[in-house]
């Protein structure tokens, strides 16, 4: 039988060989695809240091600068095969953008003159559907190179600056900016995750200066500053594209999940993925390393992830020395995550980085180049190219196809050994052959003595009363690690975290509404734990099928 094993091992050893020689590049063992990128429309005005969406399918960018390194107060929205020029009330270079669930655009801060100098104050809306925009406030601090994200409340939570102090603050959604706490370092371009409705995390490689921190820290909105020992070896990648955290998000939040990708690099240049969950960090098993050569030479990543929710693919963007154009898409759904390099030909704008947008139907659009060599502000492209991603399975397993169709025959022969061996052990025609050894027994992924003292101090100390527990919580009153607490729970519950500590808010919930009927539903939310009772409401119609209320009149007593 060992000699068998052995043929298993060599036979498809070779046979991987072959199939990675024809599906890999020359650097790693990530398959390599070429795909055209179609030249479309230029914009109007050429720019960088703008904002990008995709909005009720329509590309929009917004403020900027353009030729000379000179502010611009335009924006353009990409519709009937052309860009229409509409003017801003304020300039933008630098500045940010979230689009909001209400379907504006917040937009704030950036640049006060040109040449990249000073910060600004001013606020606008902008309509999607007027194509408007709307001069409304004023931001608590000046900014530039922000990063922000929307709270389940409606809020927005604000920070990060450039060559000026830092700190957070809230917009209430209405009118008013309002300064709410200091941060430990003042950081460009932070990285801001929501945790929780409304909590979230702020890091970033990069100090106001620009200059790479060598220990990084993490603020929280509703917490203690604190240190994950995974930046000890990793590094989040350095970009100077404004940030919206919900690009890179990969989590449910109907589930209450709030998880993110996010690139980051060790010191020897190496690329990884980290995953963000909660408070927890984590290097995202991919079924090869990121490669960063190719056979055109050094793969310049420098773009966040972007992530295609409805594909569940993450989009990561670089260049090279010759002026291709890279994607390395990250099929994150998959354990481990697959990856596979796309790229163009040779681009007319060559050995330059650009601000991408996923469409929506799911390709890649890359505007506004800016050149590496030299690093030039002054020279901005109003080109536009569109790379198809989305169809190009079929391109990169047809690579394979005939590799796996000999892998099948190879397997089907190793069957008939096996079968032809079995058959001769049980008569007895095997007796020279050494006996096998007992297979080891590997140890359970779930742990149930760890989940028994979760569901204990659950049940004894009712943290799941806490608003916006956390994975971390749990763990430091074990005195164990995060990760062990949120496997435990994903293996032994068959549930998220979110999930399993909502079950106990909700049973919580309904024990209140049997013993108090009269208690609003404000109070029984916050009672049992829930960030508000939207929060509740969403969770009960979720799994019982009723609101609260509803709950509560169809409930027996």
């Amino acid at each position: 039988m060992r000699n068998v094993l052995h043929l298993i091992i060599i036979l498809l050893g070779t046979q991987w060989g072959i199939q990675a020689t024809a599906e890999t590049n020359s650097k790693g063992n990530c398959p390599l695809v070429k795909i055209e990128a179609e030249r479309l429309p230029d914009l109007n005005i050429p720019r960088y240091g703008y904002n990008l969406f995709c909005l009720n399918g329509e590309p929009v960018v917004i403020g900027g600068h353009t030729s000379g390194f000179v502010l611009t107060p335009t924006a353009e929205y990409f519709k009937d095969g052309k860009w229409h020029l509409i003017q801003t009330v304020y300039p933008h270079d630098g500045g940010f953008a979230i689009a909001m669930k209400s379907g504006k655009v917040l937009i704030a801060g950036g640049f006060k003159d040109n040449l990249g100098i000073g910060q600004s104050f001013e606020v606008e809306k902008y309509d999607p559907i007027t194509h408007r925009f709307e001069g409304f406030g004023c931001l608590a601090h000046k900014r530039a190179s922000a990063g922000a994200v929307e709270l389940d409340s409606g809020h927005v939570l604000i920070t990060g600056n450039w060559y000026a102090d830092d700190g957070m603050e809230i917009y209430d959604g209405q009118s008013t900016f309002t300064h709410v706490k200091n941060v430990s370092l003042s950081r460009y371009l932070p990285h801001v995750f929501r945790i929780s409705e409304n909590d979230a995390l702020i890091l970033a490689g990069y100090d106001y200066h620009g200059k790479r921190f060598d220990t990084i820290l993490i603020d929280r909105l509703h917490g203690e500053t604190f240190k994950d020992s995974l930046f000890d070896t990793w590094h989040p990648l350095q970009y100077d594209i404004s940030l919206q955290s919900n690009d890179s998000f990969v989590g449910d939040e109907a589930s209450g999940i709030y998880a993110y990708l996010m690139p980051v690099e060790n010191e020897s240049g190496q690329m990884a993925i980290v995953e963000v969950c909660d408070t927890v960090f984590s290097l995202l098993p991919t079924t090869s390393p990121i490669p960063i050569q190719s056979q055109w030479g050094k793969i310049i990543y420098y773009s966040p992830i972007y992530t295609d929710q409805q594909r569940q693919r993450g989009y990561m963007v670089g260049s090279d020395k010759t002026g291709r154009q890279y994607a390395l898409c990250i099929d994150y759904a998959k354990k481990p995550a697959e990856l596979t390099l796309y790229h163009t030909d040779v681009l007319t704008d060559t050995t330059a980085t650009t601000i991408p947008v996923i469409t929506d139907d799911g390709n890649l659009l890359l505007t506004g180049f800016k050149s590496f060599y030299p690093n030039s502000n002054f020279t901005p492209s109003a080109s536009v190219w569109l790379l198809r991603l989305n169809g190009n399975d079929q391109t990169a397993s047809a690579q394979s196809k005939n590799g796996w169709i000999w892998t099948g025959v190879i397997l089907a022969v190793l069957a008939i050994f096996f079968i032809g061996y079995t058959w001769r052990k049980r008569n007895g025609l095997q007796s020279s052959v050494e006996p096998e050894k007992p297979s080891e027994v590997l140890p359970p992924k779930g742990d149930e003595q760890l989940m028994q003292r979760i569901c204990l101090l659950m049940d004894e100390q009712r943290l799941f009363l806490r608003p916006g527990l956390k994975v971390s919580d749990i763990a430091a009153a074990l005195g164990t690690n995060s990760r062990y607490v949120s496997d435990c729970i994903n293996v032994v519950k068959g549930i998220p975290f979110a999930q399993f500590i909502n079950e106990y808010r909700m049973d919580y919930a309904k024990q209140l509404m049997r013993e108090q009927p009269d208690m609003k539903i404000s109070a029984v939310a916050t009672e049992s734990g829930f960030s508000n009772d939207k929060a509740m409401t969403r969770y009960f119609k979720e799994h019982t099928g009723m609101t609260p209320t509803e709950w509560k009149v169809n409930s027996q007593y």
